[in-house]
């Protein structure tokens, strides 16, 4: 995304997020309900009037900005997904508040999650999200709304919706460059090297020896040199110093020297 492809309708001041946020978007919510009614619009090319009817299909942002563009509970959350109703679970023996979402989950007298086939998810559809809202809209008590929140994922209507354009399952993707190159990529190179969360490789062998890391990260620091800036700026010692890492950078170390250097 580039500045000059860009429309700022407007900036929300921090230095704390809103809690609110389709009262902030209500006023672009009400011109994209102009934009579905019709625009009387100039057709330079035959010197005509027309009306010019535009529709909002998608959204796009980071984890935090879509959560709280479809008003879900969050990432953290029993029902984190949404695109696919996988469930997390807590880690109850070490009294855990936060959940995650393993696709084996453990085996756990009281785990009632079962586990997920990744290339079998159960899927969101548009109208699962309509019938959960108005299941919401019917409750009768605080804790009921609670419960079936907690239970779905979804606090209450998403912002940006008067028109109904948006598919609420597939119209609001994480966008890519936080969830894969600044959180996946990151992760993946701390579970090569055994630094993620202090775990094993349980049966797997895809460890990093710290010899090999480092030879890789003296290789990295060294290919760059020779590749013009156009491509990528500067990229450091991945082995000794990860501070630099851009998204940019971590793309290209991903994509064009990781398949050789690993």
């Amino acid at each position: 995304m580039h500045l000059e492809n860009l429309i700022c309708v407007g900036v929300i001041p921090g230095p704390h997020q809103p809690k609110d946020l389709a009262s902030f978007l209500c006023p672009l919510d009400n011109e994209f309900v102009e934009l579905a009614d019709g625009v009387q619009t100039f057709d330079a090319s035959d010197y005509t009037q027309f009306y010019l009817h535009a529709y909002n299909i998608f959204k796009n942002g980071d984890i935090i900005a879509i959560e709280k563009l479809m008003n879900l509970k969050g990432h953290n959350g029993y029902s984190p997904c949404c695109s696919c109703e996988i469930k997390g679970v807590r880690n109850i023996t070490a009294h855990g508040t936060i959940y995650y979402t393993p696709l084996t989950t453990p085996h756990h007298e009281r785990q009632t999650c079962p586990s997920m086939d990744p290339r079998n998810l159960p899927l969101h559809t548009h109208e699962d999200f309509i019938g959960i809202l108005e299941q919401l809209d019917s409750c009768v008590t605080k804790r009921q709304r609670h419960l079936l929140s907690k239970e779905h994922g979804i606090k209450g209507e998403p912002s940006l919706c008067r028109v109904n354009s948006i598919d609420f399952a597939n119209g609001m993707p994480w966008e890519w460059m936080h969830l894969f190159l600044e959180n996946i990529i990151p992760t993946l190179v701390d579970l090569w090297t055994g630094c993620f969360k202090n775990l094993d490789t349980g049966t797997e062998d895809y460890e990093l020896a710290p010899h090999i890391w480092e030879a890789i990260g003296a290789e990295t620091a060294d290919a760059v040199k020779d590749i013009p800036s156009a491509f990528v700026h500067v990229l450091c010692n991945i082995a000794s110093d990860r501070s630099t890492f851009t998204a940019e950078a971590w793309g290209f170390w991903f994509m064009y020297l990781a398949p050789i250097l690993l």
